[in-house]
Protein backbone atom coordinates (compact mmCIF):
# COMPACT_ATOMS: atom_id res chain seq x y z
CA UNK A 1 0.00 0.00 0.00
CA UNK A 2 2.73 2.33 0.61
CA UNK A 3 4.71 1.96 -2.35
CA UNK A 4 1.40 2.24 -4.82
CA UNK A 5 0.60 5.40 -2.76
CA UNK A 6 4.25 6.76 -2.66
CA UNK A 7 4.43 6.07 -6.66
CA UNK A 8 0.79 7.84 -7.49
CA UNK A 9 1.56 10.56 -5.49
CA UNK A 10 5.07 11.41 -7.17
CA UNK A 11 3.34 10.62 -10.79
CA UNK A 12 0.10 13.23 -9.90
CA UNK A 13 2.71 15.61 -8.59
CA UNK A 14 5.46 15.63 -11.49
CA UNK A 15 2.38 16.04 -14.01
CA UNK A 16 1.15 19.41 -12.50
CA UNK A 17 4.62 21.01 -13.17
CA UNK A 18 4.25 20.14 -16.67
CA UNK A 19 3.77 23.54 -18.52
CA UNK A 20 2.07 22.33 -21.59
CA UNK A 21 -0.73 20.50 -20.19
CA UNK A 22 -4.78 21.67 -20.38
CA UNK A 23 -5.44 23.51 -17.06
CA UNK A 24 -8.51 20.86 -16.56
CA UNK A 25 -5.76 18.06 -16.74
CA UNK A 26 -2.97 20.04 -14.85
CA UNK A 27 -6.22 20.47 -11.84
CA UNK A 28 -6.81 16.89 -12.39
CA UNK A 29 -4.01 16.07 -11.42
CA UNK A 30 -3.49 18.58 -8.40
CA UNK A 31 -6.48 16.93 -6.95
CA UNK A 32 -5.18 13.87 -7.08
CA UNK A 33 -1.14 14.51 -5.58
CA UNK A 34 -3.11 16.09 -2.81
CA UNK A 35 -5.43 13.09 -2.35
CA UNK A 36 -2.33 10.90 -2.07
CA UNK A 37 -0.23 12.95 -0.42
CA UNK A 38 -2.42 12.86 2.42
CA UNK A 39 -3.04 9.38 1.91
CA UNK A 40 1.09 8.86 1.75
CA UNK A 41 1.29 11.09 5.24
CA UNK A 42 -1.04 8.93 6.95
CA UNK A 43 0.19 5.81 5.89
CA UNK A 44 3.62 6.54 7.07
CA UNK A 45 2.72 8.22 10.77
CA UNK A 46 0.59 5.29 11.10
CA UNK A 47 2.81 2.99 9.93
CA UNK A 48 4.76 2.33 13.53
CA UNK A 49 1.91 1.60 15.46
CA UNK A 50 1.47 -1.88 12.66
CA UNK A 51 5.40 -2.37 13.17
CA UNK A 52 5.02 -2.59 17.31
CA UNK A 53 3.27 -5.69 16.84
CA UNK A 54 4.16 -7.24 13.56
CA UNK A 55 6.82 -6.30 13.09
CA UNK A 56 9.12 -5.47 16.43
CA UNK A 57 12.65 -5.14 15.31
CA UNK A 58 11.58 -2.94 12.32
CA UNK A 59 9.84 -0.92 15.52
CA UNK A 60 12.85 -0.75 17.17
CA UNK A 61 14.47 1.13 14.76
CA UNK A 62 11.62 3.57 14.33
CA UNK A 63 11.93 4.44 18.03
CA UNK A 64 15.24 6.12 17.88
CA UNK A 65 16.00 9.81 17.91
CA UNK A 66 17.05 9.91 14.44
CA UNK A 67 14.07 7.96 13.27
CA UNK A 68 12.38 10.71 14.78
CA UNK A 69 14.34 13.42 12.96
CA UNK A 70 13.28 11.92 9.61
CA UNK A 71 9.60 11.68 10.41
CA UNK A 72 9.98 15.19 11.14
CA UNK A 73 11.72 16.07 7.86
CA UNK A 74 8.94 13.59 6.08
CA UNK A 75 6.48 15.68 7.84
CA UNK A 76 7.57 19.01 6.74
CA UNK A 77 8.72 18.22 3.21
CA UNK A 78 4.28 16.79 2.99
CA UNK A 79 3.13 20.15 4.18
CA UNK A 80 5.09 22.05 1.96
CA UNK A 81 4.38 19.52 -1.22
CA UNK A 82 0.33 19.98 0.47
CA UNK A 83 0.71 23.80 0.25
CA UNK A 84 2.69 23.97 -2.97
CA UNK A 85 -0.01 22.29 -4.40
CA UNK A 86 -3.16 24.26 -3.47
CA UNK A 87 -1.31 27.33 -3.79
CA UNK A 88 -0.52 26.12 -7.90
CA UNK A 89 3.30 26.22 -7.00
CA UNK A 90 3.72 23.09 -8.57
CA UNK A 91 7.65 23.38 -8.91
CA UNK A 92 7.87 24.10 -5.10
CA UNK A 93 5.74 21.00 -5.24
CA UNK A 94 7.84 18.52 -7.23
CA UNK A 95 10.90 19.39 -5.00
CA UNK A 96 8.98 18.89 -2.03
CA UNK A 97 7.62 15.69 -3.44
CA UNK A 98 11.06 14.38 -3.91
CA UNK A 99 12.58 15.63 -0.62
CA UNK A 100 9.46 13.63 1.11
CA UNK A 101 9.47 10.20 -0.55
CA UNK A 102 13.49 10.49 -0.64
CA UNK A 103 12.90 11.14 3.37
CA UNK A 104 10.15 7.91 3.73
CA UNK A 105 13.46 5.32 1.46
CA UNK A 106 15.82 6.90 4.05
CA UNK A 107 14.06 6.07 6.93
CA UNK A 108 12.57 2.95 6.04
CA UNK A 109 16.46 2.17 5.28
CA UNK A 110 17.52 3.14 8.69
CA UNK A 111 15.12 1.18 10.51
CA UNK A 112 15.54 -1.83 8.64
CA UNK A 113 19.73 -1.59 8.99
CA UNK A 114 21.12 -4.13 8.90
CA UNK A 115 18.94 -6.69 7.53
CA UNK A 116 16.98 -7.10 4.20
CA UNK A 117 14.66 -9.33 5.25
CA UNK A 118 14.24 -10.33 9.07
CA UNK A 119 15.78 -12.32 10.48
CA UNK A 120 18.18 -14.26 8.24
CA UNK A 121 18.96 -12.20 5.22
CA UNK A 122 21.44 -9.08 6.28
CA UNK A 123 23.50 -7.06 3.92
CA UNK A 124 26.38 -8.49 4.85
CA UNK A 125 25.39 -11.95 4.10
CA UNK A 126 23.46 -11.52 0.72
CA UNK A 127 25.94 -9.75 -1.54
CA UNK A 128 27.20 -11.71 -4.62
CA UNK A 129 31.19 -12.79 -4.74
CA UNK A 130 33.43 -10.15 -5.29
CA UNK A 131 34.36 -11.25 -8.89
CA UNK A 132 30.43 -10.99 -9.92
CA UNK A 133 31.05 -7.52 -8.02
CA UNK A 134 33.65 -6.39 -10.41
CA UNK A 135 31.87 -7.91 -13.47
CA UNK A 136 29.05 -6.09 -12.96
CA UNK A 137 30.59 -3.08 -12.39
CA UNK A 138 32.26 -3.00 -15.63
CA UNK A 139 29.37 -4.11 -17.52
CA UNK A 140 27.38 -0.82 -15.64
CA UNK A 141 30.54 1.28 -16.65
CA UNK A 142 30.03 0.06 -20.34
CA UNK A 143 26.47 0.28 -20.66
CA UNK A 144 26.36 3.43 -19.40
CA UNK A 145 28.78 4.60 -21.96
CA UNK A 146 26.13 3.44 -24.52
CA UNK A 147 23.43 4.34 -22.86
CA UNK A 148 23.95 8.51 -21.46
CA UNK A 149 24.89 9.76 -24.68
CA UNK A 150 21.89 7.84 -25.86
CA UNK A 151 19.46 9.45 -23.45
CA UNK A 152 21.85 12.95 -24.03
CA UNK A 153 20.39 12.86 -27.85
CA UNK A 154 16.60 11.72 -26.89
CA UNK A 155 16.25 14.48 -24.54
CA UNK A 156 18.10 16.68 -26.96
CA UNK A 157 15.26 16.03 -30.19
CA UNK A 158 12.65 15.81 -27.61
CA UNK A 159 12.94 18.84 -25.73
CA UNK A 160 16.05 20.62 -26.48
CA UNK A 161 14.79 22.34 -29.89
CA UNK A 162 12.20 24.69 -30.17
CA UNK A 163 9.93 22.31 -27.21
Amino acid sequence: MLVLTVCAFLAATYLTADPSGEPEVRNDFRRRALWSGGLLLTIVLLLPLGARNGAPQFFQGLANWTAIVIALGITASAIVASLSLWTRRFALARIAAIAEVTLILIGWGWAQYPQLIAPDITIYNSSAPTTTLRLLFIALLLGAIVLFPSLAYLYYISKGKDN
